[in-house]
C-alpha cells in the first residue's frame, strides 16, 4: 500500500484525485493552505489533512516527518493562468519557490518518492501551426504568461532534481482540466455561473464574454486524476507526458453548447475588461506518448459541461445566489 502526500488537496484536482488514489487502496493524506481549507470541514475529510503553507519550508518537513510519503503529487500553486498577470509575485513565490521548498523537502526526508508535480500547457505559449498537435519532445517551451513561466521554471527544476539527484520524477504537462467544484475564474466556468445566475433569476439575461475565437483542449478532471494515477504506475523516470485529449474545442463553440445545455435565450455582450494581454491562439496537445501507457479520456465535453452547468445551478442554490 502507498503511501500518499497530494499538496493542495482541496483544489479540484487534489479532491478527484484523492478518491482515486484511496480506492486504489492508498494511504492519502494532502496539504492545503488554511485560506483554502476553510471551505471544507477538515474533520470530516476522507483523508489526513494538514494545514499549511508550501513556502513554509519548516513546516513541510514537520509534515514529511510524520507521513513519510512514498508517492508525492505536487498539485499546490497559484493554479489560473488569467490570474497571473493580476498576482505574479505570488504566482513567482508559490510556483517556483514553493516548488523548491517540496522538492528539497523530498530529496532530505523521502528520497526514494515518486514526484509528480504538476506541469502545465502554458508553458508552450505560442506554438507555430506547423507544430500543431504539440508533442513534448519536439515543441520548445515559449510561454507568454507569468503562470506560464512560473511551470516551465517548476518542470525545469523537478528536471534538474532528477537529473543531479536521481531523484524519481514524471513530468505530466497538464492541458486546461474542467470539472465541477472549480471557481469561476475560468471561462468555462464563468460561462457557467453567469448561466446558472439567469437560469434562477439571479442575473439578467445578458453574459459578458472575453475572447471567443482561441481553442482549447479540455481534460474532464474525472479522466485526468486517472492518467495521474497511470503515471504513477507506469510513467517512465524524467519523461514529459501531455496529459490532453487530443480534440480542441473553440471557446464561442464551448459557449454555444453551454448555452444549449441551459436552454436559455441570453443576450452575449463582449467586455473588454475579460481580454487577457495575450492569449494562446490554439493549445492542443498530442497525448501519444500517455495513450501508450493504456490512458484514453472517457468522458464526452458535453457531458463535462453539462456537470459544470448542473454543479453550478446547485452551488447558486445551496448558497442563495452567493457562491
Amino acid at each position: 500500500m502507498k503511501k500518499v502526500m497530494i499538496t493542495g488537496i482541496t483544489g479540484m484536482i487534489g479532491k478527484h484525485l484523492a478518491s482515486v488514489l484511496q480506492k486504489e487502496g492508498c494511504e492519502v493524506a494532502g496539504i492545503s493552505r488554511a485560506t483554502s481549507s476553510s471551505r471544507y470541514n477538515t474533520k470530516k475529510l476522507p483523508f489526513k489533512h494538514y494545514a499549511g503553507d508550501i513556502l513554509d519550508h519548516k513546516f513541510l518537513k514537520k509534515v514529511w516527518q510524520d507521513w513519510q510519503p512514498d508517492l508525492v503529487y505536487h498539485l499546490a500553486a497559484q493554479a489560473y493562468n488569467g490570474e497571473s498577470w493580476l498576482a505574479e509575485d505570488t504566482t513567482y513565490a508559490l510556483n517556483i519557490t514553493g516548488s523548491r521548498n517540496v522538492f528539497e523537502t523530498c530529496l532530505e526526508l523521502s528520497p526514494k518518492a515518486r514526484i509528480i508535480p504538476a506541469c502545465s500547457s502554458a508553458e508552450y505559449g505560442f506554438v507555430p501551426d506547423h507544430l500543431i498537435p504539440i508533442q513534448e519532445d519536439n515543441t520548445p517551451l515559449h510561454p507568454i504568461t507569468p503562470y506560464g513561466v512560473s511551470k516551465a521554471s517548476m518542470e525545469m527544476m523537478a528536471r534538474q532534481f532528477h537529473l543531479n539527484y536521481g531523484m524519481d520524477v514524471v513530468l505530466p504537462r497538464l492541458f486546461i482540466h474542467v470539472g465541477p467544484d472549480h471557481p469561476p475564474v475560468t471561462a468555462l466556468q464563468n460561462f457557467a455561473r453567469q448561466l446558472a445566475s439567469i437560469k434562477l433569476g439571479i442575473q439578467e439575461p445578458v453574459m459578458k464574454v472575453g475572447n471567443l475565437s482561441s481553442s482549447r483542449d479540455f481534460v474532464d478532471v474525472r479522466d485526468g486524476v486517472n492518467a495521474l494515477w497511470i503515471l504513477a504506475q507506469k510513467g517512465k523516470s524524467g519523461e514529459v507526458y501531455n496529459q490532453c485529449t487530443g480534440k480542441a474545442w473553440s471557446i464561442q463553440e464551448s459557449l454555444d453548447m453551454l448555452i444549449e445545455i441551459s436552454g436559455i435565450d441570453v443576450e452575449v455582450q463582449t467586455d473588454p475588461e475579460l481580454f487577457r494581454l495575450s492569449d494562446e491562439k490554439v493549445l492542443l496537445g498530442d497525448p501519444a506518448k500517455l495513450y501508450e501507457l493504456g490512458w484514453k479520456p472517457t468522458i464526452p465535453f458535453r457531458q463535462t459541461l453539462t456537470d459544470i452547468y448542473n454543479n453550478w445551478l446547485k452551488r447558486l442554490e445551496d448558497s442563495n445566489g452567493q457562491a
